[in-house]
């Protein structure tokens, strides 16, 4: 079943209207490719998508696309993305200055677009596919597999017009599971805000409504009993930490109520 959801998206900074350009940019460029928005962005289109009253998201720039590694390959996106104007400035990141939001006497503003694979043994590393260098990460696989949430967003921009453009997303479920594989790899607190965010979606919306839910189940395998593992280990650190920019008793809460706890 489709799931599809609109958001309305307004670019009050000029950080805002650069994180906007480059998701639009990334989605157009593989709007015929089997392709998902990851990272920040995806965790806060989700809440957009399925709003929470009082949670806020987090705002990102860059744009993370996850992609198959048959697609890294092909080199396809890589030379789309040169010729929308876009130069590599790493094996699997690319950057385009965009002149039009240079304040006087400033640097020229950049988009910032990162392509990812799936990591072929559950590792955060290094692959080469076509001659090119990605980084892989776990969770990825399970995200191209599955059927996206499909967000159709309107973006008002700084100068009053509006920007419109379409964007696949792991369903709430797998994002949560990349977010918390990405915690148990790098213990960021940014990763810790997006995990919070999404199991507030979890916890308001029906299972059908944000694409299923089965992390709850006593029979999880692979990324989500990995991702179990690692969320359970963050409810016990957050009862022990001061510095974490969410509220910590809620977060280990819902852990408890939401994820089955392995072992």
């Amino acid at each position: 079943m489709e799931i599809r959801r609109h958001v309305e998206l307004i670019a009050t900074a000029y950080a805002d209207e650069l994180s906007i350009r480059s998701l639009a940019d990334i989605t157009q460029i593989t709007a015929d490719q089997n392709v998902r928005v990851i990272g920040g962005q995806m965790a806060s289109l989700l809440l957009t998508a399925f709003p929470v009253p009082g949670i806020e998201a987090r705002r990102t720039r860059d744009a993370d696309a996850a992609i198959t590694t048959e697609l890294a390959g092909s080199g396809v996106i890589h030379q789309r993305l040169l010729e929308h104007g876009y130069t590599a400035s790493s094996g699997n990141s690319y950057t385009r200055p965009v002149p039009d939001l240079a304040v006087a006497g400033g640097p020229v503003p950049e988009l910032t677009v990162d392509l990812l694979v799936p990591s072929l043994d559950g590792r955060f590393q290094p692959q080469q596919h076509g001659g090119r260098a990605f980084d892989a990460a776990p969770g990825l696989a399970p995200a191209l597999a599955a059927d996206p949430i499909t967000i159709d967003a309107a973006a008002r921009m700084l100068d009053g017009g509006t920007l419109e453009f379409t964007v696949r997303v792991p369903t709430v479920e797998i994002a949560l599971v990349i977010k918390a594989l990405a915690y148990g790899s790098r213990l960021q607190a940014r990763d810790v805000e997006d995990i919070y965010r999404l199991l507030e979606i979890v916890d308001r919306y029906p299972p059908d409504a944000i694409g299923g839910w089965s992390l709850n189940t006593p029979s999880m395998r692979g990324s989500r009993r990995d991702a179990a593992v690692h969320l359970h280990a963050l409810a016990r650190h957050s009862r022990r930490s001061s510095t974490l920019a969410v509220p910590t008793a809620r977060l280990a809460t819902l852990i408890a109520a939401l994820v089955t706890r392995l072992g």
